[in-house]
């Protein structure tokens, strides 16, 4: 029954971090999605998997695999949400690339983003794309979503179906790897709790007191 529950809660929780990242499409969710995502994973590891107060053996694997399997969970479950809008009513136009930028990554290495214009001039809605292999100048195939809400991809969209298969591969990797953790936490606790009811004290018996000539004799006058 645990691991029926954590095997609905933990992908649950996961697509539904990426359902929200979709819907929003604010790089403000994005960037808080992920932190609070991995905060409530352990949590949940804590609150529901047996012994992982000190985690050991396969519970040692659950703390390393779940979060890594919950971020790629949420983040292909935005993603094919993403390529199937486009798939669905995205159009494809010839784009000529404006300019190349670097935007600060912080503690990570800068990253190259490049803006894109259609052949008229007119800038490409959706904002910039990943300039890796792109450069001023060069005209390219994008597909652009119509009401503005998905991103510009470069490039032709899938229906997303690729994107899925792995988010199930890596949930049910997650799913594999809380079902080791949890039997192994409950082997772990069955010693003891077998050692905690065989260690009850046992409540002395009672020995009747053997009975005197003086109350022998007095019951045979009775």
């Amino acid at each position: 029954m645990l691991l029926v529950l954590c095997a609905v809660v933990f992908p649950g929780v996961e697509v539904g971090t990426g359902v929200l990242m979709y819907v929003t499409q604010n790089a403000f969710v994005a960037l808080l999605g992920f932190p609070l995502l991995l905060f409530l994973v352990f949590c949940l590891l804590v609150g529901l998997v047996p012994d992982m107060e000190v985690p050991r053996g396969w519970g040692v694997v659950a703390v390393v695999a779940v979060p890594v399997a919950a971020m790629a969970v949420a983040y292909l479950t935005c993603s094919g949400l993403n390529q199937r809008a486009l798939h669905a009513r995205g159009t494809v136009e010839r784009a000529r690339v404006t300019s190349v930028y670097s935007v600060d990554g912080g503690t990570e290495a800068p990253t190259r983003r490049a803006l894109l214009a259609d052949l008229s001039g007119r800038p490409v809605p959706g904002g910039g794309v990943d300039a890796d292999g792109l450069r001023v100048g060069q005209v390219v195939t994008v597909t652009v979503d119509p009401r503005g809400k998905v991103p510009v991809l470069v490039g032709t969209p899938s229906t997303g179906a690729r994107q899925f298969r792995i988010a199930a591969v890596a949930a049910g990797a997650e799913v594999l790897s809380l079902a080791l953790a949890i039997g192994r936490g409950v082997a772990r606790q069955a010693p003891t709790v077998f050692s905690a009811r065989s260690s009850r004290p046992r409540r002395p018996r009672r020995r009747r007191a053997p009975r005197t000539g003086a109350g022998r004799r007095r019951e045979r006058e009775g």
